[in-house]
Order: structure tokens, then sequence, then C-alpha cells
């Protein structure tokens, strides 16, 4: 059993909540959602969450209430796999020595937290947004690595140069340019998104420093995070996780390929790669071999969202050397510097073991969830319907109530134990972002995936007539995914599931505006073999 204790909850004036973010497997109330699973944890008060470590790897626990992650209520976790667990190391060298080396990186994995951060609090932001009537969540001040970071401003040059090609034609159409911060004018997100809409918007409530002005960090000392490596140990192995509320990152170690080992807590086939795309909520554990001269090596973070210029770097300081090299594989916008630099590709990692079933299970059920904005850029929707985020004011949690009596409304999921479920996410409209969805309780299997609209009634049926958009082979296994970017037509993905935790679990983008703006859905697993409630 595994204990997260004494969660104390003091700041500001409203209750928030810490979850651990797992599968909670037989202890689906120790999930943490506020309004699903448990009563959020008021200021002042704390709790202690149990469950059994029924699962190996990287993750992390996050804040679950409001928009509290933007506030930095994350924390990294590892949970230690088995000793005599099959780990796929030998598939990187076949030296028995370098295998044992690797399985002591591993037990000694350095957690590298990933994150963005604002000069205002969740709440200023969130009520900024509802007052100019669209989206400014968009920019941000600096990107933090394990909370260390600083403001770095770009100097116009670098601004003009990385520019997005695709943004450049509307952005002298209008006469404008990307800021001094690096960030996109909150006009644009107004036609790009939201151009029919009758909504009014109130831009000049919106203070220049948000999203125009840059103020670099007066002295930046103790700002970067340093990760000290010693030659002798031969292997480094590194968690890397997205915490950020926004920004999609780019992740690279100069002159240090990557080994990825694992993806979300879980084996896979090693993939070598020069550099990482990083979405919300995502985690790659990976292995750098120390093999370079003994100097100071750029640890790269850059965002490629479509909203913002912005990096930062980390240090990896081999132990006895002081010089700076610098040769990166990625640039300051997150691109490649060669095109021998090769970043990792989620189509093509394979679990190891193999997860998926031989030959492919047939499926129970399948749901479309529709992908799209309601009203303003700000709000966001599952099924043209947004997610009421006051559920955490719930006077009984989902989970203690019978499933059976629960709403049936386009946000809410039910499904039985042991069966198989297909949900195909559906864009509704062009210029979309692409959006992390993460499922609470388990790991699915993306399949699938495509532009246009989905215009069939199951898989089964889209197979027979596009059977090259499917893999239903060794389809990649993991517990979040990002659809694809929506940029002149709608696009679709399609992920499966196999029902084997009931409870009541949330489905959401891991963007947090996103989340708090409604893009989140209900799935009420297992209403046949619903748990019993806990007394705690």
């Amino acid at each position: 059993m595994v204990r997260l204790p004494n969660i104390f909850c003091c700041l500001y004036d409203f209750c928030l909540l810490i979850t651990p973010g797992i599968e909670q497997l037989n202890t689906p109330w120790a999930d943490g959602v506020p309004g699903l699973t448990q009563h959020a944890i008021q200021p002042g008060d704390n709790y202690t969450y149990e469950w059994k470590a029924t699962q190996y790897g990287s993750y992390f626990y996050h804040a679950h209430s409001r928009d509290q992650v933007d506030d930095g209520l994350v924390g990294a976790m590892v949970i230690k796999p088995r000793h005599d667990l099959p780990r796929p190391f030998d598939k990187i060298s076949d030296d028995p020595n370098d295998f044992q080396l690797m399985k002591e990186a591993e037990n000694n994995v350095t957690p590298l937290i990933l994150a963005d951060w604002r000069h205002l609090t969740s709440d200023e932001s969130w009520d900024l947004q509802v007052k100019a009537g669209v989206e400014t969540s968009g920019c941000v001040d600096s990107i933090l690595i394990n909370g260390k970071g600083a403001v770095y401003c770009w100097d116009r040059y670098e601004i003009d140069y990385f520019t997005k090609s695709w943004i450049k034609p509307l952005l002298e159409e209008n006469n404008w340019a990307m800021t001094d911060k690096g960030c996109v004018p909150p006009d644009i997100l107004h036609i790009l998104l939201d151009k029919d809409s009758k909504m009014e918007t109130h831009i000049e409530v919106i203070p220049e420093e948000m999203y125009a002005t840059c103020e670099p960090t007066k002295g930046t000392g103790g700002s970067v995070e340093i990760i000290l490596a010693k030659p002798e140990k031969k292997w480094l192995a590194f968690d890397v996780i997205s915490a950020a509320g926004i920004e999609y990152f780019a992740f690279s170690i100069d002159q240090h390929p990557m080994w990825v080992y694992a993806v979300d807590g879980h084996y896979i086939e090693p993939m070598l790669v020069q550099a990482l795309e990083v979405s919300n909520g995502e985690r790659y554990s990976v292995f750098i071999k120390l093999d370079q001269p003994a100097a100071n090596y750029g640890i790269r973070v850059a965002s490629i969202g479509l909203t913002q210029l912005i990096d930062t770097t980390a240090i990896l300081a081999y132990e006895g050397g002081e010089e700076d090299i610098s040769n990166p594989y990625t640039d300051q916008a997150g691109g490649k510097t060669s095109d021998d630099v090769t970043f990792f590709d989620t189509k093509a990692m394979l679990s190891y073991p193999p997860q998926f079933p031989s030959p492919p299970p047939e499926v129970d059920q399948t749901f479309i969830l529709q992908l799209g904005i309601t009203g303003a850029t700000y709000l966001w929707a599952l099924n043209n319907t947004g997610f009421d985020a006051n559920i955490d004011r719930e006077s009984t949690p989902w989970l203690d109530q019978d499933p059976e009596h629960l709403s049936d409304d386009s946000l809410v999921i039910k499904t039985k134990n042991n069966t198989w479920v297909d949900i195909i996410f559906q864009t509704t409209s062009p210029n979309q972002p692409p959006h992390p969805i993460h499922k609470h309780a388990n790991k699915w299997f993306l399949i699938g995936e495509g532009e246009g609209d989905f215009t069939w009634n199951s898989v089964q049926e889209a197979m027979e007539e596009i059977p090259d958009k499917f893999n239903l082979d060794n389809p990649p296994y993991r517990d979040g995914f990002q659809t694809l970017t929506s940029s002149t037509n709608n696009t679709w993905s399609v992920v499966r599931y196999h029902v084997v935790n009931p409870g009541a679990w949330m489905i959401h983008c891991h963007i947090q505006s996103h989340l708090l703006g409604g893009m989140a859905a209900i799935i009420l697993d297992g209403v046949d073999t619903w748990p019993q409630p806990q007394e705690e």
C-alpha cells in the first residue's frame, strides 16, 4: 500500500485537491477528482491518499480542482518496478554490465518536471479571460524546469525569424506582429477560432504586460536547474514530465541522444532519438550515455505551441568539467538544427511486452465526442456541452451514488465491466490546436486517426473503406494522447480500452484552461459491478 500523506491545503480562500493520476485499481475513491470520487480538501485541512501500487514507472500528482496546476500544485512520483520484472535494456546494449548499470540508473532516476508560469494566479487569469471575452492563457511569463526558471526576453530579430509561417500572412494582413513577449496578439484567437461568434470581446481590459511587454528577470542566480553527471556511472536516467498548463514543449540535451525506454509509466521497445515533443501530462523515461568530454551541456526546453515563442535551459554538468559546450539538437523555437535530428514518434512505439490482444477484441460500445468551442475562445467543450467545474461542490460524490440514477446526458458515458469500448474524438472546426486528452483509471490504445469527419458508425465500418488509417496489430499504449491539429480540415482520433476498473472517472483535455473552460466528460465504468462507498 502506498501513501501520499498529509496533502496540506491552505492556499487562497478556496478548496483544492491533489490527485496521483494513476489507475487506482480497486481504490477509485483515491483518484482525487472533487465531486466524482470525494469531497474537495478544504483550506487548512488534510487528507491521506492510500492505494496499492499496481503500476510501475513515472507519474505525477497534481491539483484537480479548478485551474490550480497553474499555481504550481504538482509533484513528481516514481513507482519502482519489481526487481524481477523483465526490462528491455538488453535491446540498448548486449553488455551484461551495461544492463546492470542501467538498472541502477533507473533505480535512481531524476525527474525533470517541465512547467509554464504566469505572474498571475489561476483565478486572476480566469477572471481576466471572462472580462476580455477571449482566451488569454496562451501567453506565459516563463518556462520552469523542476521549479526553476526566469523571464528571458527574445530580441525582435529572433521573434520575427521564428514566427511560424502559417500565421505570418494573417499577421501581415492585419498589420500585426508577434509581441515583444513572443505571443500572438489576443485579437488573432478570436479570428482563428470564433470569427462567427456574436459574443463581444474586450481586448482593452487585458494588461499589456500579460501578452505584449517583456521585462527580463534581474539577476538569475539559482534560477537554473543543474543536474550533476558522474561519468563513472556511465548511464543517467530521467523522467521527463510535462506539468504545463498550456505550453507544448520540445526537449533535448546537447550532444546526448536519448534512449526512450518507457512512456507514461510503461516499458516500450527502446527508441533512440535526439529530441522529444512533450505534451501536457505526458511522461517519458529516458537514458543518456555519459560518454562526452567533461563539460556543461544544455538541457533545452522550448514551446512549440501555436501561441508563443518562449524557451529555457537547464544544465547537465559533468563532474570535474567547467567548459560550456553548445552543440544543440534543437533551436530556441524547438525546431531541428539539422536533418539528422530525430524526434520521438508515438505511432512507432511498441509496448514491451506487447499489450494489445491478438486477434483484436470485439467492441461492445462506440462513443463519438465532439471537440470544439462554445461561444467564446476560452469556453471549450466535448459534444458541444461545456463541463461544469462546479461539480466539486456536489453534496454527494458520484462514486457514492447508484450509477443507474446518475445523469444520462451527453457528457456522461456508461460502460459495463469486462467490455471493450471505442471513443472517437472529432474536432468540429479548423485551426484548433492539438488537444492532449487523458483518461483516469487505465491506459488505452490509440488505434487510428485521420483528417476530415468521421462519418462511420464504428471502427469496423471505417476500416472497410480506409484500413490504412488504423493499427490493430500493435497500437501505442498510453494513458493520454494528442489529437491532430486541425489547421484547414477537421480531424479525428480513435482510442480503444478494456473496462477493468469500475468507478467514476474523468476524461479531459490536459490543457488547464481547456479543462476549466469545459473540455471534460465523465465515464462511469463498470456500472454493473459498482464499488461500494467507503466511509472515509
